[in-house]
Parts: structure tokens; C-alpha cells; sequence
């Protein structure tokens, strides 16, 4: 489209070049019919086809300055088009890049393998790639932050109250429920709080935000769009019953890709070695971890965490002290809080 309206144009240039000899050239009409014919012809299709599709390089170099004055003038009003054209060709690729066939992940990781062994890739580099493969088969249930962990603000709670949870807990946002964490009834944000003022009567309800609810099996990769397409940080996580089963943050979907991302408030290591082949491990840390860090391999059976593995292994809930015998390993319970397993000891018992 563009050629051809350059084309018209040199074809108005021409016409009022050759216009005053129409007085003087015999046949008049007949002969600048004649010359119009001959032009298009000259600048559609003999001159691209002969000469300049030999060598386009070239040619260009030596006709552009000649077609220049022309395509400054047209330009502003080609723009338009041409960004229509380039968004319709964006939209034909993307397309085309969803219907191709997904890679084998067993592939992919075959090639990072190979990477690494040949030195192209450093282990970092390969486990951050590695992460984004795996991030699409992710759900929120294996990311979350279960319910027995999730702290919260009371629908009744005072600014004083309120601001004491947010000290206690260094957090920046938390959910306000109603009577107990199964009704969340918004999330409240430390800086809407702070600019309240503290002598404040301060209505937290309508200081909060309305909760985002997400199932446990939805993908994080749709949740990650989700929150960053509605600027949301947190989401509550219910169960198929209905049931609160946890709380997700931005932090900890993108903590999957990247790594633990710790602030200046973190101090407490989940995974501490204290002497070779033992450590010390939240029993809230997940089974793969436990695994990745320390070469053990333990057989699952309906749980995710340290503490759920010694849950099951006893049939009950442990006590302080307790020891566990699994597959090469003796775990012992260093720390409770109520039910919940605060602080395992894990001892390699290599045979």
C-alpha cells in the first residue's frame, strides 16, 4: 500500500510537470494517456522487477534520495495504518505460538543438564530457569501459607489493637475476620492505617479492602496475572468445601520463580545445618526442601510439610522430645506450639 502511494504521488508530480505541453504535443489527450501508461508500467513493474530486484541493497542507497521528499510527506498519514498492520501481525504470531506444541519438560531439563555440564550455564542460572518450567504446573495449595499460620485482625479490634498486630507480626497486609479466620471479611493495609492518624476512631471495616478468594488447586501462573491485572498483593485460599485453608501473597508466587526473598526483619533460617548432617528445620518447611537440602528421600502419603510427615509416621500429635525413626533419618521434636510443630531436628543416619 505504501509503494502504491508513492507511487501516485510521483504520478501528480508527473502529471503537472508534463501538463503545460499538452498545448503543444499532437494527439493532446490521446498523447498524455499515452505517457500516463507508460509510466506505470515504467515505475510498477518494469523498473522493480529488471533492475532494482537485482540488487535491492543498492538500489535503494541510490533511489531513496530521490523518493525521500515524497515519503516525508506521506508518512504522518501511512502511520496509522501501518501500526494496524503491525498489531494484526503481532496478534497472527501470537496465535501461531500458542497452537505450536508444548516442549517436553523432561527436554527442558535435559538441556539445562547438559548446559550446565558444558559450563554454558552456572547452577543458579539453571535452577531459576528450572523454576519458571515448573511455575506453570504449581497450584496455590503448594505455595500458600496454610490457616494454623495465618494471623489476622479482629472485625472488633481497636486502631491500637490493630496497629499492635501489625508491629507484632511485620507484615504489611493482613486479613480482618469476624469472629474467627474462617470469615475473612477484607484485608487490611498497614499504609491505609498509618495515614488515619492514631488519635483516630478508625472503622476498620470500611478501611479495609475487599478479599480476593482463590481455590487451592488454581494455578499460580493465572493467579499471578490475576493479581497483578487487578493490583492485588494477597489472596485468601478456601478449600472445596468453602472452608479458609490459607493465605497467598505476590512475595510467595513469586518466591517460587526466585527463590526466598527475605527482608530486613527475617532473621530465622527455616533449614539450619549445626553440625554435618544434622539440622535444625521448621516444621513448617516443605518435604521437597527438607529433601533438596539435605539428600534424604521420604515416601508421601497425604502431606506436604516436615510436621505432617512426623503426623503421619506417629498416627497422632507429637510431643516435645519425640523422637521419629524414617528413612535415613531420626527426627526429633525440639519445639510445640499446641498441635503445631515449631522446630524438628533431623540427624542423617547414614548405613
Amino acid at each position: 500500500l505504501g509503494i502504491s502511494l508513492l507511487n501516485q504521488a510521483l504520478l501528480v508530480v508527473l502529471l503537472s510537470l508534463i501538463w503545460p505541453l499538452r498545448q503543444v504535443l499532437p494527439g493532446g489527450a490521446y498523447t498524455l494517456a499515452a505517457l500516463i501508461l507508460v509510466y506505470l508500467w515504467a515505475m510498477d513493474l518494469a523498473l522493480p522487477t529488471l533492475v532494482v530486484a537485482s540488487d535491492p541493497g543498492i538500489w535503494m542507497e541510490r533511489l531513496f534520495p530521490w523518493y525521500a521528499p515524497a515519503h516525508r510527506i506521506l508518512a504522518p498519514l501511512v502511520a496509522p495504518l501501518a501500526r494496524v498492520v503491525q498489531r494484526q501481525r503481532a496478534d497472527h504470531d501470537r496465535t501461531r505460538i500458542d497452537e505450536d506444541e508444548d516442549v517436553p519438560e523432561e527436554a527442558v531439563t535435559a538441556l539445562l543438564e547438559e548446559g550446565e555440564a558444558e559450563g554454558i550455564l552456572e547452577e543458579e542460572d539453571r535452577e531459576l530457569i528450572r523454576n519458571v518450567v515448573e511455575f506453570g504446573d504449581t497450584v496455590v495449595r503448594e505455595v500458600m501459607t496454610p490457616r494454623t499460620l495465618v494471623q489476622g485482625i479482629p472485625l472488633t479490634a481497636t486502631f491500637k489493637e490493630a496497629w499492635a498486630a501489625f508491629r507484632g507480626s511485620r507484615h504489611s497486609r493482613m486479613p480482618l475476620y469476624d469472629g474467627t479466620i474462617d470469615t475473612i471479611v477484607g484485608v487490611l493495609i498497614l499504609k491505609d492505617l498509618m495515614q488515619v492518624g492514631r488519635d483516630t476512631t478508625v472503622d476498620l471495616p470500611a478501611l479495609a479492602k475487599p478479599p480476593c478468594f482463590v481455590p487451592e488447586s488454581k494455578n499460580i501462573l493465572q493467579l499471578l496475572r490475576e493479581m497483578q491485572r487487578n493490583r492485588q498483593q494477597l489472596a485468601v485460599v478456601v478449600d472445596e468445601f468453602g472452608s479458609v485453608s490459607g493465605i497467598v501473597s505476590l512475595e510467595d508466587l513469586l518466591e517460587e520463580v526466585f527463590g526466598e526473598i527475605h527482608d530486613e526483619h527475617e532473621f530465622e533460617a527455616e533449614i539450619v545445618e549445626v553440625a554435618p548432617g544434622e539440622y535444625l528445620v521448621s516444621g513448617q518447611v516443605h518435604v521437597d526442601d527438607l529433601e533438596e537440602r539435605t539428600g534424604l528421600v521420604y515416601e508421601r502419603d497425604g502431606f506436604d510439610t516436615l510436621g505432617g510427615l512426623i503426623m503421619a509416621r506417629l498416627g497422632r500429635i507429637p510431643v516435645s522430645q519425640e523422637v521419629v525413626e524414617v528413612e535415613g533419618a531420626r527426627l526429633t521434636v525440639q519445639k510445640m506450639e499446641g498441635r503445631r510443630i515449631l522446630q524438628v531436628l533431623v540427624q542423617r543416619q547414614d548405613r
